[in-house]
């Protein structure tokens, strides 16, 4: 299993991250993330300035997605990690 950490990400026009960057090496869609956290292949994290793991979460209507778990910032937060 590899644990990658996330550096930056994809954004569509409506602003829903669409990939994900990892050490500027992989651009992966949000989908195959899911995919590969969900069958435990790969764990994913965020570090500014302590890790955050990234986990799947799911909207009402169905929608899987990527978060991070809690912590003291916001600063490490998927949304706030710069573009690709």
């Amino acid at each position: 299993m590899a644990d990658a950490e996330i550096k930056n990400v994809r954004k569509d026009r409506s602003g829903d991250i669409t990939h994900v960057g990892v050490r500027g090496q992989w651009d992966w869609p949000v989908a195959q993330v899911v995919a590969t956290i969900e069958s435990r292949t790969n764990t994913f994290y965020v570090n500014c300035p302590q890790r955050a793991d990234v986990f799947v979460a799911q909207t009402s209507a169905g929608r899987k997605f990527l978060k991070t778990t809690a912590d003291t910032t916001t600063k490490n937060n998927l949304d706030n990690l710069p573009p690709l």
